[in-house]
């Protein structure tokens, strides 16, 4: 009797500490997959513009001022991915080729040639703009 003894009480000891190491990990599991499905996620810079201006925007992506012409006609042009776009600006600083475009919402104040921005569209043909980071 006392050998099954010896050999039954380690047996019976490693099964319920597996069946207790199963269980707790798989509530662990459970309450990751919880916490996980919580949390509210951190909206994307065209998430963000598109909520604070409550319009339908189609996101044109990553744009760039490729070139802007302060002679004669006052004009960046902005290259995006599929079109390059013409928009007018008003010069700020010639001596370091600072400018704005007031036709574009939610810019800052101040341009170089070279920026890159996110650059989004709505319905009525308005430019928006949005940080890239």
């Amino acid at each position: 009797m006392k050998k099954k003894i010896f050999y039954i009480l380690p047996i019976l000891f490693i099964g319920i500490s597996s069946i207790l190491i199963y269980q707790t990990r798989n509530t662990r599991n459970d309450y990751r997959k919880t916490v996980e499905s919580s949390s509210k996620s951190e909206l994307s810079p065209f998430e963000q513009l598109q909520q604070a201006t409550s319009n339908d925007l189609v996101d044109l992506g990553k744009a760039m001022i490729s070139f802007v012409q302060f002679i004669d006609s006052n004009e960046a042009t902005i290259t995006t991915d599929k079109e390059e776009l013409k928009l007018p600006l008003t010069i700020k600083d010639s001596e370091t080729n600072q400018f704005s475009l007031e036709t574009l919402e939610s810019s800052p104040e101040l341009f170089v040639i070279g920026d890159t921005f996110g650059l989004a569209v709505d319905d009525h043909g308005t430019y928006y703009y949005y940080s890239l980071e």
